[in-house]
Parts: C-alpha cells; sequence; structure tokens
C-alpha cells in the first residue's frame, strides 16, 4: 500500500483519490535523464530519447524498432535498408515539399551522380549496421535505429537541396548542411538558427542585435510571450504583427523556443523537452502546440527544431 500525500493515510495501490482527505493520487513516474521528459514508473525505456533506465541490458522486444533488418541474412540488410530508404525520402517529401512531384524527384534520384553512387553508401551504411548489431548489447536496435535515421536524414537532406532546387517548394539553404554533425559544446547557436531560418528572405521582422530593436517592441515582446530565464541569452526576436507592435511572434533563446500566434495563448518549450514536431497541413506543431508563422518558415523551423532536438538531447 503507499501513503497519502496529504494526510498520509495507507491507501490502495490502484485508489484514484484518498477515502479519507478525497486528495487526488498522483501517478508516480521517472523523469529521463537525458531529455527530463515523465515516463511511466516501469518504463525500461524513455518513451522519447529510448535512454535505458536499467543498468541491466533489458530484452530487445520492449523496443519498438523503427527500421527491422533481418540481420540473419547478411547479403539481405542493403536491400531492407534500401526499402526502408524509400519510405522516409517519401515521407519528406510530403512533409517538407510537394508530395506531387515524387516520381519527378525519384527521377532525379535516379538520373543524378548522387543516384548512381547510393549502391555503394548503402553497402556502407549495411556493413555499419551489421557491426552495430554484432556487438550484441541490450541497446543495439536503438543504436542501429539511430545511425540509420541520422544517415538517411544526412543523405535526403543532402539530395534534395543541392539537386532538386528546381522542384522544392521550400528553398533550404545550403548551410544547413554544415550542420550534420553539430555537437552542443561546439556550435554557433545564433549562426545555425539563422542559417536554417534564412529570414532574410522572408516578410517578417526579425532582430538579432537587441541594442537596436525598438524599445517599444522589445517590452512588448517581454509582455506577450517572451519570459526566458535569469541570464538566458536570446539569439532571435521575430514580429508577426501586421503592424510592427511585437505583441505575436516568435524568439529563440539558448535554451527553447517561445511564441505566441493570434488568437492563441503564448507558449515555450526547451530544447531538451522537444518531442514532437508535426507539419499539419500549412502550420506545424511543437509538442502539440499550434505553431504558424508561413509555409516557408514553417518548414524551415520544423527542420531547425528537429536539429535542436537532437543536438540537445
Amino acid at each position: 500500500m503507499k501513503k497519502c500525500t496529504n494526510c498520509n493515510t495507507s491507501i490502495l495501490d490502484d485508489a484514484r483519490f484518498c477515502h479519507i482527505c478525497g486528495t487526488k493520487v498522483i501517478a508516480a513516474t521517472i523523469t529521463c535523464p537525458d531529455c527530463h521528459i515523465s515516463n511511466p514508473p516501469k518504463a525500461a525505456f524513455c518513451k522519447s530519447c529510448g535512454y535505458f533506465f536499467s543498468k541491466k541490458n533489458t530484452p530487445r522486444e520492449t523496443y519498438d524498432a523503427q527500421y527491422s533488418i533481418n540481420f540473419k541474412e547478411t547479403n539481405s540488410i542493403a536491400p531492407d535498408l534500401k526499402e526502408y530508404f524509400f519510405k522516409d525520402f517519401r515521407e519528406q517529401i510530403q512533409e517538407e515539399q510537394d508530395l506531387k512531384k515524387y516520381n519527378q524527384y525519384l527521377e532525379r534520384f535516379y538520373d543524378s551522380d548522387f543516384g548512381k553512387n547510393f549502391e555503394v553508401r548503402l553497402n556502407q551504411l549495411a556493413e555499419e549496421a551489421y557491426s552495430i548489431h554484432a556487438e550484441q548489447d541490450g541497446n543495439v536496435q536503438l543504436k542501429v535505429d539511430q545511425m540509420i535515421s541520422f544517415n538517411f536524414n544526412n543523405l535526403l537532406d543532402h539530395f534534395i537541396i543541392l539537386f532538386c532546387k528546381d522542384l522544392n517548394s521550400t528553398q533550404l539553404s545550403e548551410e544547413i548542411l554544415a550542420y550534420h554533425d553539430a555537437k552542443k559544446e561546439t556550435v554557433d547557436l545564433q549562426l545555425l538558427i539563422l542559417d536554417y531560418l534564412q529570414l532574410k528572405n522572408e516578410k517578417e521582422d526579425f532582430f538579432i542585435d537587441f541594442i537596436t530593436m525598438p524599445v517599444r517592441k522589445l517590452r512588448n515582446a517581454s509582455v506577450a510571450f517572451l519570459f526566458p530565464e535569469k541570464d538566458e541569452r536570446i539569439m532571435l526576436i521575430a514580429d508577426q504583427t501586421i503592424f510592427g507592435s511585437c505583441k505575436e511572434g516568435f524568439s529563440l533563446t539558448e535554451k527553447g523556443i517561445y511564441w505566441k500566434a493570434h488568437f492563441e495563448k503564448a507558449n515555450k518549450v526547451f530544447f531538451h523537452e522537444l518531442t514532437s514536431i508535426k507539419r499539419e497541413k500549412d502550420w506545424i506543431t511543437i509538442n502539440g502546440h499550434f505553431f504558424n508563422v508561413s509555409p516557408s518558415v514553417n518548414i524551415k523551423m520544423l527542420k531547425l527544431l528537429r536539429k535542436l532536438k537532437r543536438i540537445y538531447s
């Protein structure tokens, strides 16, 4: 039996309320030490980043594999990877570009030097996946998934950005390719943000020099949506208002993103707490919260936050 947190009465383990004082029982959770997300008390892995809570090796069956590879037959690894690659390819075009052009992207892929050299890279990834699998430790499938996902993302970004400019609905900067291996300790965060968002090509007003930013705008942003912690460095503030009041917009700091959309309440999410960044029609959601600037900025923000999620996790 457990104790009521209010009156210390012994209550049943499955009780929802204390039978003496009526206090609601708060379910125990495990906080992940890596990404700080709350998990069920008996979880073996973090639901967000896959961190192992137990020091003992946990059976692989407890982890839902993203890429199920047949390692029993060495020759089957590359074909399995190829199938998953084109599945990810289609999903990335659907999420970031125009799915109606997918067949054109495929034609470009096979006609390009990138496509001609793809089989070589695929065999290299197959060898790397097999080497990870051969370690046979408790989180081997997680390691395989992370390696494949990381490399597929890099390959697709490289191809789409460099070889498909005329097909792309959202133009992504070549500069972001330099951040594939970015580390939190060494990356210039403000430069990364500017390279991903390329706001100089957008209509929104933005500021990175807050000495020259109008005091009225900075004050309005601070009242409406920007509530940084003490000494939290602000990297960028963008004004989304029609008349330039900066009562709506977004800001990126060294720790997270703050924003307020029209008719919506202010939101903030720290980078280490990012769990879900999804495209929903012409807008995106950040941990389930509505975010909308413009179709192109939304896609660039989606990619930026996914990069920051990887860097800060």
